[in-house]
């Protein structure tokens, strides 16, 4: 879809329609991102919450859209709280025809003001009693006004009024451009370009025709066109609709279009409704992992530039070391080489024995107008280096000054040391916590009723539930085991009580098959103590009526078990179970279940079998794999040792 700008004439017609919010209050405020805003109000008129969509600069518009609002408030969010919370709406109106809409909320100690700028660069802005702007959305500076905390708010220069214009003004601001007329009529006359081509379309004019070329007939025909056009505003005589193109909304309109005749026209509840087609909103958790890995970049280029900044120290030390042992290594030949240039320096004609001194076989380069002395020196092993020497100093000087030089850059490689475990300290603390805001929005996503139990879904949809331990085997059996429903068990002491539902996730009616049933008897299996000791087992299921509490006469059932009575349908199972991260309703889940349950639903998975591997280092290896806590991988995973069989959509890198 594309993005509405919204004009002048858009900003009227949202005020006109938002004077139902008068006398209404304000019931919250949130800020969903740094340029989103959402202001809940009681309707009075209406007896009803309405909301209004903000985005900075963009778009204004009521929402009967969900949003997913943070749990934390923006200090921005707080201070709007602070002053307008159970604030009564006095005023809604549009600042002259600018882009802006100002909203009055009146509190015993006076009226508040929003004010929303809807233009590029705009603003969003609380103001006092006073018209003193107490917080804006962003501090913004130029020549003529500053929107900052306790500046008076100043707003733009005004725009021209076409509701407030004669002939003889529309004429001569017409008759001063040099431009064609719909770009004149949208910029001059600030009506932006839909409207411009509109009143072109309505006066029979071609909009790409100079204004130079209109005689004052034309004009005039122009301007009526203009004040009949107006007119349709100022009754507030609006009829909103969406406008179509290929099936996709490309626009949506107060009123009906002339330049639109040949798309396809469909009424809209309201135009201010209407407008919440062009909400595109953010993503919070996207935007602030986003930002959390600008930052980890941030520290991460800092990080290449320090490791440089050691190499460069590590070699400047290295090198002052080997000046500082290549100059006493020739200690004789850089003595007699400094006593001669100390002798020129002395004579009043230097020209001939600097020339000598420059072709001197130790000298590469030697100016003592720029204090330059640089000699070559050969080490033992036969390498020759440049050495930049001060002639005014002796050879011993010389050296200890090559050895303090390798001291200090010593210590400014500690510094160096220091600042990069700073910086990989920093990234690490970064990385830690997005994996805490993960496993926390983790914790906080939907949870449904059967993850207090063992659970996966059937190939087929439907819901498995078995017990943890002796007190959930009670609760599923005498809460959730009900008609159409089967019971499964494994065949063996210390399993868990299992049951297929007749429905799905939605709690809608699904027949069980017998693909259903065969995988919640490998279920049932591969959770019980059988997974320690076999490569396969034995299930069973029956029917709700043949589970029972009472035992005969003499026997005693312990809690958490059951009497079956009746003709049992048994199962061999082989203990093998899949690992996978699945969608349900829209939330990702780990799910952990028959082979078939789970690659039916998801491409990315492990397959696991009874094995040597501990279950805490399996669940930790795993949890990084799947981007997810420990503990939930260990909550899904069969009671016992695992191996890793076979893999999908999941790197085996460091798998157990």
């Amino acid at each position: 879809m594309i993005m509405k700008e919204l004009s002048s004439f858009d900003i009227y017609v949202l005020v006109a329609e938002l004077q139902d919010l008068l006398e209404g209050y304000i019931d919250n405020i949130y800020q969903l991102t740094r340029s989103e805003l959402l202001i809940r109000v009681n309707n009075r008129k209406k007896n009803q919450k309405e909301t209004l969509y903000i985005e900075n600069a963009k778009l204004f518009c009521r929402t009967n859209q969900k949003f997913t609002v943070p749990q934390k408030p923006s200090t921005f969010t707080m201070t709007l709280r602070k002053y307008l919370s159970n604030g009564r709406v006095t005023q809604i109106s549009q600042q002259e025809f600018d882009r802006i809409i100002i909203i009055k909320i009146s509190k015993k100690e006076g009226d508040y003001a929003l004010v929303f700028e809807l233009f590029p660069k705009g603003n969003i802005l609380l103001l006092d009693p006073q018209n003193n702007i107490i917080l804006p959305l962003i501090t913004q500076r130029w020549s003529h006004r500053t929107l900052q905390s306790k500046q008076r708010y100043i707003p733009p220069p005004s725009q021209i009024n076409p509701f407030a214009i004669s002939f003889e003004e529309f004429a001569s601001l017409l008759q001063s451009s040099s431009k064609d007329i719909v770009r004149t009529l949208a910029v001059t006359l600030n009506m932006g370009g839909a409207y411009a081509e509109e009143i072109c379309v309505r006066a029979k004019i071609d909009k790409n025709i100079k204004v130079s070329q209109l005689d004052e007939t034309t004009l005039k025909h122009l301007f009526s066109e203009l004040e009949t056009f107006l007119s349709i505003f100022s009754t507030q005589s609006f009829q909103p609709l969406y406008i179509q193109e290929n099936g996709t909304i490309i626009d949506i309109l107060p009123i009906p279009f002339k330049s639109y005749e040949s798309k396809k026209f469909l009424i809209a509840p309201s135009f201010s409704l209407a407008l919440q087609q062009f909400i595109t909103p953010k993503d919070l958790q996207q935007q602030l992992q986003r930002n959390t890995q600008k930052k980890i970049e941030k520290f991460q280029r800092q990080l290449t530039q320090q490791h440089s900044f050691l190499q460069e120290f590590q070699q400047h030390i290295s090198q002052k070391k080997t000046e500082g042992e290549l100059i006493y290594l020739h200690f004789q030949e850089v003595e007699i080489l400094l006593k001669d240039i100390q002798n020129l320096l002395i004579k009043k004609n230097k020209e001939e024995g600097i020339t000598q001194i420059q072709h001197n076989p130790l000298v590469s380069s030697f100016d003592p107008t720029s204090n330059e002395l640089i000699v070559i020196l050969t080490n033992a092993q036969g390498h020759v280096f440049n050495v930049s020497l001060d002639f005014r100093k002796s050879v011993a000087e010389n050296a200890e000054l090559a050895y303090e030089t390798s001291k200090k850059q010593q210590e400014k490689l500690k510094g160096a040391q220091e600042a990069i475990l700073q910086t990989k300290q920093k990234i690490a603390d970064l990385q830690k916590q997005e994996i805490r805001k993960q496993e926390s929005e983790e914790k906080k996503e939907k949870t449904f009723w059967f993850e207090r139990f063992r659970w996966f879904i059937t190939s087929a949809g439907n819901v498995v539930i078995a017990g943890r331990d002796a007190k959930t085997n009670e609760v599923v059996v005498k809460k959730y085991l009900k008609e159409g429903d089967r019971y499964v068990h494994a065949d063996i002491h210390g399993a868990p009580s299992c049951i297929v539902k007749c429905s799905d996730t939605n709690a809608t009616s699904l027949s069980i098959s017998e693909e259903s049933l065969t995988e919640a008897c490998i279920f049932a299996a591969a959770f019980s103590k059988a997974w320690n000791q076999f490569a396969e087992a034995q299930s069973f299921w029956v029917l709700p009526e043949q589970v029972s509490k009472t035992p005969q006469s003499g026997e005693f059932v312990p809690k958490g078990a059951f009497i079956i009575r009746g003709k049992r349908n048994y199962c061999r199972c082989k203990l093998e179970v899949a690992m996978g991260k699945v969608t349900i309703e829209g939330v990702t889940k780990i799910m952990c279940g028959p082979p078939s349950a789970i690659t039916s639903r998801t491409d990315y998975y492990v397959i696991l079998e009874p094995g040597t591997t501990e279950k805490n280092v399996l669940s930790n290896t795993l949890a990084k794999k799947f981007h997810t806590s420990s503990e939930t991988i260990a909550r899904v995973l069969p009671p016992g040792k695992c191996t890793i069989v076979r893999t999908a959509g999941v790197s085996s890198e460091e798998l157990p």
